[in-house]
């Protein structure tokens, strides 16, 4: 693939605009030269909110690359770090947007237990795919190990049927809501928040790290029915370096920001917009997933 990651974001966006609400900060440079997007989805249960870095996938000789450890020329800061920091400080899940070309590009390796001879439908919708940051390694390199930790875009609001492995220690530190959440399928904006507190738990369970007995409260939003829609949850960090259900579950609200709202309403102004936002923002996307309504 030749293209950058800023202009196959450009293009995404360019398909998509029917359907999502775009605000780019069109004053900043940093809009053209590969800056991250906030992505929130939204619906009538509440929303759910990314920052979303872009990463192309170079395949040679078998071995996918992706170049999570890239430094950037200003700084040489680890730009994952960035992406990281920033995320927590707006309030959202730190996501890879992995564009991995054209079926023919990945040689239509095995997508799923679906997957079909030829040109597989399920390995074109692959083609954007969503994985949460917390997953990137280096032993993402190769096909496998990229859709194991990763979700088609085009599918991310699919409602899953996966049946979760959870330890037994683990389920008992589990909320009953969240234990609800976790045992059946989910819609909507709740089930792009499965996809990919789904992928992060399969990741979990082939770790050997013991767990925490104690259970973390999420203070921001408690008894708050603007904020986090699950306030108690598991501090169990594995081999992750720190509390993935707070991580992954605390950017799911009961209603969206105000910012948000207002895009809705087309009522925001997007240079004060910006001025609030960290300089590696390029722009704001809100989305209904389908069926959510208008």
């Amino acid at each position: 693939m030749r293209w950058s990651e800023t202009s196959i974001t450009e293009t995404v966006i360019a398909h998509a605009a029917q359907a999502v609400a775009v605000v780019p900060f069109t004053q900043r440079a940093e809009a053209r030269s590969g800056a991250d997007w906030i992505w929130w989805w939204v619906d009538d249960t509440g929303a759910y909110g990314m920052l979303v870095q872009a990463k192309r996938v170079n395949i040679t000789d078998g071995t996918w690359h992706f170049d999570f450890d890239y430094r950037t020329r200003s700084t040489q800061r680890l730009q994952r770090d960035v992406l990281r920091e920033t995320a927590e400080a707006l309030g959202v899940l730190p996501v890879y947007a992995l564009y991995l070309g054209t079926g023919d590009y990945r040689d239509w390796y095995r997508c799923s237990v679906d997957h079909q001879s030829g040109h597989c439908p399920g390995c074109e919708k692959r083609s954007i795919s969503l994985m949460p940051e917390i997953l990137a390694c280096s032993l993402i390199n190769d096909a496998g190990s990229t859709y194991a930790s990763s979700v088609a875009l085009e599918e991310i609001w699919t409602p899953s049927t996966d049946v979760l492995w959870l330890s037994p220690g683990l389920k008992i530190q589990l909320s009953p809501e969240l234990s609800e959440f976790l045992r059946t399928p989910q819609e909507g904006v709740r089930a792009i928040t499965r996809s990919m507190i789904d992928r992060v738990l399969q990741k979990r369970s082939g770790m050997f790290a013991s767990l925490s007995p104690h259970i973390a409260t999420t203070r921001l939003g408690e008894h708050d029915q603007l904020g986090p829609v699950f306030t108690d949850v598991p501090d169990d960090t594995g081999h992750f370096g720190r509390p993935y259900f707070e991580h992954v579950l605390t950017p799911l609200l009961h209603a969206p920001p105000a910012y948000v709202m207002d895009i809705m309403a087309d009522e925001i102004d997007e240079v004060a917009l910006a001025a609030t936002m960290p300089d590696n923002i390029a722009g704001v996307l809100v989305m209904r997933p389908p069926g959510a309504g208008q």
